[in-house]
């Protein structure tokens, strides 16, 4: 049988799947556009992720407060030295 005839024979299947991917798609699209309507529900451990970001904050601004005055002053001493330097 000659190539052409063998894919003319398979036109048919090929059609076939095409459609069924072409129906898969659709309804996966539809069901999408469903859900993304719907309000969204929070996972379980949203609160400790939430608990974890404020303690996460509290800590940084610590840390901010303590050290910010000695970076300073380690950063004019850095610059102090450069330009004796130069």
């Amino acid at each position: 049988m000659e190539p052409w005839k063998d894919f003319s024979a398979r036109h048919g299947h090929c059609l076939a799947h095409y459609l069924e991917v072409l129906a898969a798609a659709e309804r996966e699209r539809r069901i999408r556009a469903v859900l993304a309507n719907q309000p969204r529900k929070a996972p379980f451990f949203a609160p400790v992720l939430a608990w974890l970001g404020r303690r996460l904050v509290r800590w940084g601004t610590r840390l901010h407060a303590r050290y910010d005055e000695a970076w300073d002053e380690s950063v004019k001493r850095m610059k102090e030295t450069a330009e004796y330097d130069q």
